[in-house]
């Protein structure tokens, strides 16, 4: 399962998600270094909207598609507002996932000029007559609401831990004090994860936050506290998954770092860097069809 939590501050959004992987029902370890989260950049290029997504529920289709690749695949290839984006979402979600009949929560929080916006898509609604609150429908339903004030967000199997064991008071304490930079509250929210995992079989201790500045530094800033940040909070010997995903207005920059990397492991072990195959790239570029 999962654990998201996610604030909304004056300095800009932060987000967290863990790596664990767990089957559905009876709770069996499946990954411990799943990618369960996602940057994304909406066109123009510097003044665009800004997201963090993260899911819970379903991990792997049937295909055996890990969640956050299909996710990442469906939304890259087309440069798009957030309404056009997340609509296309909603459509091969409704398409390729609804008839598995399993829930599936997609959380964003997004920046779009001086609006701060919170929502995501699920295909799960309460019903108390449920053994487990809620049932799941045969369709995704999509909402984003402006929000004026400051804000956390909480999901996942671990969110009843965040509230028993007094985890969100701590948070909702630092929604009006701004830190020395924004790894003091991504570290915060990595040390609150790795708590929750201490009593929660389904949460890795280790985890992912992201960090989106309210407004990016322009150029030359020399003073990078607030600029935008991402990073794995791990042990050492802890698995984790050396992809942290950013789609940048539908370029999956995920695809340019990996060839990056086999260019320094051909330089590093002498060989002849391998040839730039840009057939090979776009296809990998493509989105999902």
């Amino acid at each position: 399962m999962t654990l998201i939590l996610a604030m909304s501050k004056a300095e800009g959004v932060y987000l967290s998600a863990d790596f664990r992987v767990t089957a559905y029902g009876s709770g069996h370890l499946v990954d411990n270094a799943s990618v369960k989260m996602l940057t994304i950049h909406f066109p123009p290029p510097g003044t665009g909207a800004r997201a963090l997504l993260a899911y819970t529920g379903l991990a792997i289709l049937p295909d055996g598609t890990p969640t956050g690749t299909w996710i990442k695949e469906t939304l890259r290839g087309e440069s798009e507002v957030p309404n056009q984006a997340l609509a296309h979402l909603k459509d091969r979600l409704d398409r390729d996932v609804a008839q598995h009949q399993i829930g599936l929560i997609i959380d964003i929080v997004m920046i779009e000029g001086d609006r701060r916006l919170v929502g995501g898509l699920s295909n799960l609604a309460v019903d108390p007559a449920a053994p487990s609150g809620s049932r799941v429908l045969p369709r995704f339903e999509y909402r984003m609401a402006e929000r004026s004030e400051p804000f956390v967000l909480v999901d996942g199997s671990g969110r009843v831990r965040v509230v028993a064991d007094k985890h969100l008071q701590v948070v909702l304490g630092q929604l009006h004090v701004r830190p020395r930079k924004a790894s003091d509250h991504m570290k915060l929210l990595a040390t609150i994860n790795r708590r929750v995992a201490a009593s929660e079989r389904t949460v890795s201790p280790a985890c992912h936050v992201a960090f989106l500045p309210a407004v990016a530094p322009g150029p030359g800033a020399i003073d990078d506290s607030f600029g935008p940040a991402s990073g794995t909070f791990a042990a050492r010997g802890e698995p984790t998954p050396v992809e942290m995903p950013t789609l940048a207005w539908g370029i999956d920059l995920s695809v340019l770092m990996e060839y990056n990397r086999e260019l320094l492991r051909a330089s590093d072990a002498g060989l002849t860097p391998p040839d730039f195959d840009k057939e090979a790239v776009n296809r990998f570029l493509r989105r999902r069809p």
